[in-house]
């Protein structure tokens, strides 16, 4: 009787391990059913860059901790200054590019966010959703 309890006891925690896996990966699937926010960033060190291939610097640790605390799917993507502002004026789907001054007029081609370090800040496409905006700021003030 003791070694069936066990086996009890061991099936209850496999079961119990399962449900909170798959319960712990349950906002990941949500965020995996939109397309990912893509993040465009330029080789700045030391703030933004690619190491073996890997996004990397206290710029890009702080707008990846901001995306995933605002439940926000996002891609990194090393573009050049001058390709994400083609990509701005097309506004063909939501990006936003890392590390624009806030300059006058510049809110009039696309959603600028709270700052990410020294008063550079994302310059979003015009197609990126108010409700995102606002979830990702507010998580970068944080």
């Amino acid at each position: 009787m003791t070694e069936h309890r066990a086996r009890r006891s061991a099936a209850w925690a496999a079961l119990a391990a399962w449900a909170t896996a798959v319960l712990s990966a349950a906002p990941m699937l949500a965020l995996a059913a939109e397309p990912p926010l893509l993040i465009h960033y330029n080789e700045r060190p030391p703030q933004h860059y690619t190491k073996h291939g890997v996004a990397q610097g206290p710029a890009i640790d702080k707008v990846s901790g901001a995306l995933v605390a605002a439940g926000i799917a996002y891609e990194l993507r090393s573009t050049p200054a001058k390709q994400q502002l083609v990509i701005l004026k097309a506004n063909s789907q939501p990006a936003c590019m890392l590390a624009w001054v806030g300059l006058p007029g510049r809110e009039r081609s696309g959603k600028l966010s709270a700052p990410v370090y020294d008063e550079r800040r994302l310059w979003c496409t015009l197609s990126v959703p108010d409700e995102t905006m606002q979830r990702l700021n507010a998580a970068l003030i944080k």
